[in-house]
C-alpha cells in the first residue's frame, strides 16, 4: 500500500439490501455508481480505471457477465475504454478490489479510481456450481454430507460453548444488539430491533443458531471513488483517508474448519480463523495502529458465532471476553465504547457476497462523516475498522480515517 501516494475515498453510493427479480447485477452497479459520482461532484468520463466484484453463483444467474462484472458495468455506463479488473475472492472480494484500486491511485498509474461490486444472493442457502464429483469440493460436500454454510457455524458455536462458556442467551443477545443499528438506516433489509424471546423463539436452523441468529442472503450493490489525497479538494469537503487495506488466507494447521472442507488438521500453536488473525494482524503493521485506537468495528455477523469470534480476532482477546464485552455493553452499535456493527451489520442487511465489504466500508464513512442520521453513534468517530469473512479461508480487512 504505501509505495506512494496515500488514497482517499471521496464518493460512496449503496444499493439499498433487498430483493431485486426484475434487475441485473450490472443495472444496480449502475445506480451505485451514479449516486458515487454525485457524492464526489464527478463525472463519468473522468473515472480512468474500475475493479470490480465477480459474482459467484454465475450457474445460476447472469453466467458471464455477472463473472465480468466491470466489464459489463462499464458498457453500461458508456465504454470509454479504460482498464477493468474483475476480481471473484468470496466475501473478501469488495475489499479485494479496494486493494486493487489502491493500488492503481498508490503506485501513480490513476488519480481516479472506481470501486463497485454488485450481487444477486438472494434466495437462501449457497449451493454448488457445478455437478463434478471429482474435482469440486463444494458439490462433494454437499452431496456426501449435506452440509450448509450454517452447519459450520453450528459446529463452531457449539465449541466456543464448550470453550468459553458462551450461552444461548450470548447468542441471542448478539442478535438483539445488532439490530439497534438497523433503525433509521436507509440501506438494510430488515428495520427491526428484536427481543431475546423473539430470537430464542425463532426456528432452530442448526443446533444452537435459531433463524434469527444467522443472515438472510439478499441482493445489494456498493461503490466507492478513490483519488490521491492531495487532490481531494475539487471533489469533497470530507475525505477518508484508506490507511491500509490487506487480503489473507487460513495457514496449514488451522482449527476451525473451511467451508467446502469437512475436516481440519489441527497443529500445536495454530489458532482458530487464522486468515482473520493474520489478515488484521497485517494491517495492524501496515498501519502502525492498535485495537486501542479504534472508535468503530464493522465485522461480518454472519452468525451470532461470528461476531464474537470476529470480536476476537480485530480486538485480539482471550478467549471469552468477548463475551463480557458483550454483556457489559461495551459494543453497543451506539451507545458502547467500542460501537460495533453499527448499521445492524449483516444480520440486518442480508449477506450479498461480492458486495458486503463495500457496504461495510459504507457505512463506517458515514459514521466517520456524521452522516449516519438515528444510528449515528454518540462518540466522536475518527477511525474505523472493516473486515469481511470469505469462503473457502479468504480474509480482508482495511484501516480507514478522517482526513480532513
Amino acid at each position: 500500500m504505501k509505495i506512494g501516494r496515500e488514497v482517499a475515498i471521496t464518493g460512496i453510493g449503496v444499493v439499498p439490501w433487498s430483493v431485486y427479480p426484475d434487475k441485473s447485477m450490472a443495472e444496480l452497479g449502475v445506480e451505485a455508481i451514479v449516486k458515487a459520482l454525485k457524492s464526489a461532484n464527478m463525472h463519468w468520463r473522468e473515472i480512468e480505471m474500475i475493479a470490480a466484484g465477480g459474482y459467484h453463483w454465475i450457474a445460476e444467474k447472469e453466467g458471464m457477465s455477472g463473472l465480468l462484472q466491470a466489464t459489463s458495468i462499464e458498457s453500461l455506463m458508456g465504454g470509454t475504454g479504460i482498464p477493468v479488473v474483475n476480481v471473484a475472492n468470496a466475501c473478501a472480494t469488495s475489499q479485494s478490489i479496494l486493494r486493487e484500486g489502491c493500488f492503481a491511485i498508490a503506485s501513480g498509474a490513476h488519480d481516479i479510481a472506481l470501486i463497485v461490486a454488485a450481487d444477486k444472493s438472494s434466495g437462501g442457502f449457497f449451493r454448488p456450481q457445478s455437478r463434478d464429483a471429482k474435482f469440486d469440493l463444494d458439490y462433494i460436500r454437499y452431496v456426501t454430507t449435506g452440509e450448509t454454510n450454517p452447519s459450520y457455524w453450528a459446529m463452531e458455536a457449539r465449541r466456543r460453548m464448550h470453550d468459553a462458556g458462551t450461552t444461548e442467551d450470548d447468542l441471542a443477545m448478539v442478535k438483539m444488539v445488532t439490530s439497534r443499528g438497523s433503525i433509521g438506516n436507509p440501506y438494510t433489509r430488515y428495520k427491526k430491533v428484536f427481543t431475546k424471546e423473539e430470537i430464542l423463539n425463532s426456528p432452530m436452523v442448526c443446533e444452537p443458531l435459531h433463524l434469527f441468529e444467522i443472515c438472510a442472503t439478499s441482493d445489494g450493490a456498493a461503490a466507492l471513488i478513490l483519488t490521491p489525497l492531495d487532490k481531494v479538494q475539487k471533489y469533497t469537503k470530507k475525505p477518508i483517508l484508506v490507511e491500509g487495506v490487506t487480503v489473507a488466507t487460513s495457514s496449514y494447521g488451522e482449527q476451525t474448519i473451511p467451508l467446502f472442507n469437512m475436516s481440519t488438521f489441527p497443529r500445536p500453536g495454530v489458532p482458530a480463523l487464522t486468515e482473520s488473525r493474520t489478515c488484521i494482524n497485517n494491517l495492524y503493521k501496515m498501519t502502525n495502529r492498535r485495537p486501542e485506537d479504534l472508535d468503530i468495528i464493522e465485522l461480518p455477523d454472519n452468525s451470532s458465532w461470528h461476531y464474537l469470534a470476529y470480536l476476537d480476532c480485530i480486538l485480539q482477546l482471550e478467549l471469552g471476553e468477548a463475551e463480557k464485552m458483550l454483556r457489559r455493553g461495551d459494543t453497543d452499535p451506539i451507545e458502547g465504547k467500542i460501537p460495533t456493527c453499527t448499521g445492524g451489520g449483516a444480520g440486518a442487511s442480508g449477506e450479498a457476497i461480492t458486495a458486503q465489504g463495500l457496504y461495510f466500508i459504507c457505512e463506517a464513512i458515514e459514521q466517520i462523516r456524521g452522516e449516519a442520521g438515528e444510528r449515528q453513534v454518540k462518540k466522536d468517530v475518527k477511525v474505523a475498522v472493516a473486515q469481511t469473512y470469505g469462503y473457502a479461508g479468504n480474509n480482508s480487512a482495511c484501516i480507514i480515517s478522517r482526513a480532513w
